[in-house]
């Protein structure tokens, strides 16, 4: 997040965490934290609940405001719980943006002398358990760079909002030659200053000295239609060098552009960095399995040529008559059962009914071997199918795991649901609940969250259909739209048809109607509709396991 970019955020954002109160902070996963906000005034498509979300880092960190909040997922760590300890519970007082330095500082706490900061925030609130002497304001520094910290500082150690020098139309050749004197020239515009002719550059540079504008998304192209993944955004537009294969989108509105944004950059894909930890371990046991397996093929052609030694066991036995009792010989000429004369190898040590009597017990012993081994490889077969089921589930969002903090988490289990419910699973992994009928469309709205994506035949009766989200926001793939909205047409009017059009919206914008027959809702907000092929085959092909769960 480039500091131009977080300047525009922080404009955005400020007026809304003034006054807001800071319920919670949590930790959802690595390098990820939540600020969960009752905001004192509300705005279009946030209401009066919001979450800040903050990563930091060297690399691509990123901060936004999401509209909805995200679980927690995971027990908090220790510097989260001192967070808490003098943050959370608290009223944001006032908001200082930092942005040269990308740093977000929220007074929480602490004896504010009158006439600070103009005599617009109050003075009541006391010091908890204060750190050092003295009264002290207790500041929570959100640092792009640094992460999260508290800073216990005296009326006279408020930090100052970012004033910093621009350079004039006139230098700004001089000053990119010289950046180093010029914060405001970032290394993010410097690149694409760098592809810009003089007049672009000055233009861009007026822009952005103003704070206005436009922000600018770069999404992978979803299918049939869908929202693609964001993949870049950007508070210009970037050279066509750096977007190749991307779609650009622009939005005025900065606050829902970088929630859009985050759901992507941040919220996706730190829950695929912790999918692809818990797969970790999996992985391991899956490359012992496939040596194991391997050592099982060696031993199976080991056992294979015992038993074939049963051969030479009985040509011995039928040829016994030939050599004195006590007779021992390297090797002996037999006729095979072809009618040809065939050698048999034999231990000197041994007579030749005693190696006969060997050949005998060894292929005995490879029998039963062969047995165990067919056995052990079964089990072996098994288990590393059923491993790589729950690593795909795993890598897929499908295993539900707050709570658990562990490298391993627990065995991935499909929502269990009840007798007038079925359950199928898209071909990317995302739960689908459906009611069989109308006790059934009533259960599967209970067992939504808010979040998740209530879909329905448009036009008529039908089943509803819900699509799993593993976290608010989530961009849901073209490919999960069209089997849900199929399974919908399926079990509805559409029934029949070929193609139909089918109805997607958020759990929470659907309600019941009231004096309406049961299972008759209202929406309150459509997100989409969209034409779907009405493919009855899919409901035996998303069956988990090819059973639907609930099944009498």
């Amino acid at each position: 997040m480039d500091a131009h970019l977080f300047r525009r955020f922080c404009g955005a954002c400020v007026p809304l965490l003034e006054g807001a109160r800071l319920a919670k902070i949590q930790e959802p996963a690595d390098g990820v934290l939540t600020l969960n906000l009752d905001l004192f005034a509300s705005r279009p498509g946030f209401g009066r609940k919001a979450q800040l979300v903050f990563r930091p880092g060297h690399k691509d960190p990123f901060m936004f405001l999401s509209p909805a909040r995200v679980a927690a997922g995971r027990t908090p760590s220790a510097p989260v719980m001192r967070l808490r300890k003098y943050a959370a519970g608290h009223t944001i007082r006032r908001a200082v943006s930092r942005w040269v330095e990308r740093e977000l500082w929220l007074l929480v706490s602490g004896a504010i002398p009158a006439g600070m900061f103009g005599g617009s925030v109050p003075a009541e609130e006391k010091v908890p358990a204060a750190e050092g002497d003295g009264a002290k304001l207790v500041w929570l520094k959100l640092s792009l760079r640094e992460g999260a910290s508290l800073c216990f500082l005296g009326a006279d150690g408020a930090p100052l909002p970012s004033e910093p020098a621009w350079p004039s139309r006139e230098n700004l050749g001089e000053a990119l030659a010289d950046w180093n004197k010029w914060p405001v020239l970032t290394p993010a515009l410097r690149r694409a200053m760098k592809g810009m002719d003089g007049g672009d550059r000055a233009a861009l540079l007026v822009d952005l000295e103003d704070g206005g504008g436009d922000i600018f998304l770069y999404s992978r192209p979803g299918a049939q239609g869908a929202p693609g993944t964001v993949e870049k955004v950007s508070c210009w537009p970037l050279q066509p060098d750096r977007v190749k294969g991307l779609t650009e989108s622009v939005e005025p509105d900065v606050l829902g552009a970088l929630a859009r944004a985050g759901a992507d950059l941040v919220l996706a894909e730190a829950e695929r960095r912790q999918a692809t930890r818990a797969a970790q371990p999996l992985n391991r046991r899956e490359k012992k399995l496939v040596r194991l397996l391997e050592k099982q093929d060696e031993e199976e052609e080991r056992l294979g040529r015992m038993r074939a030694g049963k051969e030479d066991a009985l040509l011995l036995q039928g040829s016994l008559w030939q050599w004195p009792q006590d007779f021992r010989a390297p090797e002996v000429q037999v006729w095979g059962r072809d009618g040809k004369q065939r050698t048999i190898v034999l231990d000197k040590r041994w007579t030749v009914r005693e190696n006969m009597e060997r050949l005998f017990h060894s292929a005995r012993r490879g029998e039963r071997g062969l047995a165990h081994v067919a056995e052990r490889r079964r089990q072996l077969a098994d288990e590393l199918s059923a491993l790589r089921r729950r690593r795909d589930e795993i890598l897929l969002g499908m295993v539900a795991g707050p709570g658990n903090n562990q490298d391993v988490p627990a065995p991935a289990k499909l929502p269990e649901v009840p007798k007038h419910v079925q359950l199928f699973v898209s071909s990317d992994g995302y739960p689908l609940l459906r009611g069989r009928d109308a006790r059934g469309n009533l259960a599967v709205r209970k067992l939504a969250a808010q979040h998740d994506i209530w879909v329905h035949a448009a036009g008529g009766p039908g089943s509803h259909v819900i699509i799993r989200l593993r976290h608010a926001g989530e961009q849901v793939p073209g490919r999960a739209l069209d089997e849900a909205g199929s399974l919908a047409a399926c079990k509805s009017w559409l029934r029949g048809e070929e193609r139909g059009l089918v109805t997607y919206c958020e759990v929470r914008h659907v309600k019941p109607m009231r004096g309406a027959a049961p299972g008759t809702m209202r929406m309150d907000k459509v997100l989409f509709t969209r034409e779907v092929n009405v493919d009855a085959s899919l409901e035996e092909s998303l069956l988990p396991g090819g059973t639907v769960s609930g099944q009498s």
